[in-house]
């Protein structure tokens, strides 16, 4: 996958180095423990179409260029070029298939609908 930002083409990676990338900011640890919740976050950020968490997927996305576009201009395209919601879209299907992320991304869709369908059968006890 590629994206265009001020006229230069940038390849995206979504393999193990993202997931080692974005397990350094998201990750939880306990009794000597850490769990890596990079791809958590991404799938919850795509689903949700967050701006925030795309510019985070995609500096991330981006360690396999030579050169890469700083945080600033990915800010930027996303501000005012991107379409937001189909790039998080393509990128979600990108994860999905990505041998390195596939099984932890369905597992995580799965979890999250889970919740969501919980959530919705508390709510409606609630008004019953």
């Amino acid at each position: 996958m590629q994206i265009k930002i001020n006229g230069k083409t940038y390849d995206l990676n979504f393999g193990i180095r993202w997931v080692l990338l974005m397990n350094q900011n998201h990750n939880i640890s306990g009794n000597g423990l850490s769990q890596g919740m990079g791809i958590n976050q991404a799938v919850a950020s795509l689903s949700q179409y967050d701006p925030i968490g795309l510019s985070e997927i995609l500096l991330n996305a981006t360690w396999i260029n030579k050169e890469r576009p700083t945080s600033a201009d990915i800010d930027h395209y996303l501000e005012t070029d991107a379409d937001i919601k189909k790039l998080c879209d393509s990128i979600l299907k990108e994860i999905e298939t990505a041998n390195a992320t596939k099984a932890q991304v369905k597992n995580v869709l799965k979890t999250m609908k889970k919740a969501q369908e919980q959530a919705m059968n508390k709510n409606l006890e609630k008004l019953g």
